[in-house]
């Protein structure tokens, strides 16, 4: 896989380094950990990301992909 042109700020808090993880940032994403402990992340736009919803993560990665660089109709 190549580099993305429309690379996204990924945080994970308290996940152990997916291989996935590896795999975005050579894709040109920021990964960055937090040694905080978080209980509630509120946003628009959160996804719920654990072991239980890895099989999960290409959804939430094109769902923010598609948030943050909308189409734009021309």
């Amino acid at each position: 896989m190549g580099r993305t042109p429309k690379p996204l700020n990924i945080l994970v808090i308290n996940l152990p380094d997916w291989d996935e993880f590896k795999e975005l940032s050579e894709q040109g994403h920021a990964i960055s950990h937090q040694e905080a402990a978080w209980d509630v992340v509120i946003g628009p736009t959160c996804w719920l990301m654990d072991q239980d919803h890895r099989k999960y993560l290409d959804l939430a990665i094109k769902s923010a992909r598609a948030r943050r660089y909308p189409k734009e109709n021309t």
